[in-house]
């Protein structure tokens, strides 16, 4: 379609495709400054989609707007799947047919709200590791990262922790049977036991897989 546009330059035309068709739509600036459309062409060289399912497909309907954006990142927080999100965005609309976008749009949103969520997340966590060596001289954590910098394990213990290891850290236990929901990594816990018989936490950790490598780096 073809836009113009009278200015003070002159002329300006901006397409938003190139295919060549006599529909158009001229607006002009009148003396106080406001617009109006001086001529209007409905007259087109194709077929219409005659369906709103069709028209989800233009280039046009990639872009989420802001209130539906807001939408998916809540749900996407809240750790709901793609296939729920679209499901819940389509009750909005009335049925999945009338959804204003693709669902191929709405993956794009959801991996970028995941990767600026877990980016923030790391911020956050390091915040809470650094306010509690602040408090704990003691506390001590260690990081491991892949090629591309993101975090695969992540091992933390306080001074309490660490003093009791000194004393009964002779036998103890090392367990994953926690998983986490959001990122799916396996939360193990290092368990002994102390004079009394009671079991103590001697260091946390967060594992992305459980391979054997991992483990090795968990252990030394």
């Amino acid at each position: 379609m073809i836009f113009i546009c009278r200015v003070k330059q002159g002329w300006k035309h901006t397409r938003s495709c190139r295919c060549v068709y006599p529909a158009l739509i001229r607006l002009l600036r009148s003396k106080d400054n406001d617009w109006y459309i001086a001529e209007h062409r409905e007259h087109h060289n194709h077929s219409l989609s005659p369906t709103y399912g069709q028209t989800i497909h233009w280039p046009s309907h990639k872009h989420i707007d802001t209130y539906n954006g807001d939408l998916v990142e809540q749900l996407c927080q809240n750790n709901v799947n793609l296939a729920k999100v679209h499901s819940i965005i389509g009750s909005f609309f009335g049925s999945m047919e009338k959804v204003p976008f693709t669902k191929r749009a709405l993956k794009i949103l959801c991996e970028k709200i995941s990767r600026e969520q877990a980016e923030n997340d790391v911020r956050k966590t390091m915040e809470v590791f650094a306010g509690l060596g602040s408090r704990d001289p003691h506390f001590t954590y260690r990081v491991q990262a892949d090629k591309d910098g993101r975090i695969t394990t992540l091992m933390w213990a306080n001074g309490s922790i660490r003093l009791q290891y000194t004393f009964f850290g002779d036998v103890f236990t090392f367990d994953t049977t926690y998983r986490t929901n959001l990122y799916n990594m396996p939360f193990g816990l290092f368990v002994g036991v102390n004079n009394h018989f009671q079991s103590i936490i001697l260091a946390g950790v967060l594992v992305r897989d459980e391979k054997v490598e991992t483990f090795e780096w968990v252990s030394t």
